[in-house]
Formats: structure tokens, sequence, C-alpha cells
């Protein structure tokens, strides 16, 4: 959570001077979550029946859209950040890719959580571009803002109170 915070410090000082530094600490701060769910992946999870069905399909094409559109409206701004822009699309789809993965897989309680951690990610980054890029207003902050603290307090929430779901436990109680 410290990244976080020194990422906002530059952020609100001076986005397009700080883009390089700003992309460096997002992309560790991603790269340090995903060591936190490396634990929460595993090979039995691979279930390709859940992994290649219409919702996930539809999302992936929704995200993939997204940050293609986010990327076009900040070339012209950031355009010799290039390097820095990818850094920032790679670790941000890696973490977005392994929390979905996670809450596909079904195999831990909260992973709810997780799914809306991932969304709030996705929120807080496309909607900072627009924010400090394009058309700067206190609401956006706020949103940002509050996005960033409830994406960070249920990625929190997932990483503590998680536990493996009891199989039988549920087939007792719906079977």
């Amino acid at each position: 959570m410290i990244v976080i915070l020194i990422t906002d410090i530059f952020n609100y000082t001076d986005f397009v001077n700080f883009f390089d530094l700003i992309a460096i600490l997002i992309s560790l701060f991603y790269v340090l979550c995903l060591l936190l769910l490396k634990d929460f992946i595993s090979i039995e999870d691979i279930q390709l029946d859940k992994l290649i069905s219409p919702p996930v399909i539809v999302s992936l094409v929704f995200i993939v859209y997204l940050i293609y559109s986010i990327i076009e409206l900040a070339m012209p701004k950031i355009g010799s950040s290039v390097g820095s822009i990818a850094i920032i699309v790679a670790s941000l789809l890696l973490f977005v890719a392994v929390s979905f993965f996670i809450y596909v897989a079904d195999r831990y309680e909260k992973s709810i959580y997780l799914f809306i951690s991932a969304c709030c990610t996705l929120f807080v980054d496309a909607l900072l571009a627009i924010s400090e890029l394009y058309y700067y207003t206190r609401l956006f902050t706020v949103l940002i803002n509050i996005a960033e603290i409830v994406g960070l307090y249920f990625f929190t929430i997932f990483l503590i109170k998680t536990k493996l779901v009891d199989v039988e436990e549920l087939k007792e109680k719906y079977f």
C-alpha cells in the first residue's frame, strides 16, 4: 500500500512529467499483488470448459477493448513513453487475468472479493488516464480514490479471510 501512496503523490503532483516513474511504481504494485496471489493458483484449477465459456470470452473482449481505448486515448499525450505504457498494460493484464482465473476456478469462498478488486483496478486505471490527460474534475478524483480504496479493501479481505471451499459441505447443504 506504500507503493500506491507514493504513486498517488506523483499522480497528483504532475502526472505527465512523472509518468515513467508512475508506470514503474504501478507495475511494481501489480507484481507484488501477483506474488501475493501465487499461492491461490494451482494446475488442478485449470478447467477449459470454465475458461472457454461465453461469459469469460465476452468479459475478455470488453477488458481488451477498454485497455485498447485507454491506450489510444493516452498515446498522443504520452507517446514518448511507449515502454512505460507496455509495462503498465502487461502487469495490469497479468493481475486481472490471475484474479479472474482464481474467481472462475471457484475454489475459494471469497473469490468474488478478488473479482471486485480487479474491476476496481481496471476502473481506476481507465479513469485516471482520462482525468489526468484530458478532462480533470474533482468528481473523477473522488471516484478514483474511492475505487482505489474499495479495491484495496476487497483485495486485503480476500487475502486475510479466504479459505478453500468445502465441497462436501456444499453437497450436504444443496444436494
